[in-house]
């Protein structure tokens, strides 16, 4: 069975988004954009900054969220957060409002590290993490794990 990465972190921040943790309404602006009469206006050379797919997906920082499908439903526990603990077999993630859960590693599990396919054995104290994990009888196992390297000192 194969979870998306995007799919649980859309469905978590609607259920953010419902559940009051912000709400907004876009409304399409029709009026025309405001011409320059000035013709020498250079064009810059700065590069558009990334956009998360969905902007209540930057502001994710852990929750549960049950997904139905054809198998039935499954649960699928998200955090993002600091690895505070890690072993080839498990890692502990800390996110920034002092939650702390522990996930197991599965031969099935997938890493990622600084956007390169990577081992369980690479993550690290201190780096920070995205996680994606299915809930079962046997605990919390990862599916999914981006590692974007150490965080930054304070």
């Amino acid at each position: 069975m194969r979870i998306s990465w995007a799919r649980p972190a859309l469905v978590a921040a609607v259920v953010v988004a419902l559940a009051g943790g912000g709400t907004a309404v876009a409304l399409a602006d029709t009026s025309t954009p405001p011409t320059t009469s000035s013709p020498s206006a250079a064009p810059t050379t700065k590069a558009p900054a990334k956009k998360a797919r969905h902007p209540l997906a930057r502001r994710v920082e852990h929750g549960e969220v049950t997904l139905h499908g054809k198998a039935g439903d499954r649960t699928v526990d998200l955090q993002r957060g600091v690895v505070t603990a890690s072993s080839p077999t498990s890692v502990t993630v800390r996110s920034t409002d002092g939650f702390t859960q522990t996930y197991a590693f599965t031969p099935t599990s997938k890493v990622r590290k600084q956007k390169a396919a990577s081992q369980a054995s690479a993550v690290a104290v201190n780096d920070r993490v995205g996680v994606v994990a299915a809930k079962g009888a046997q605990g919390l196992t990862v599916t999914r794990l981006r590692d974007a390297g150490p965080a930054p000192a304070k």
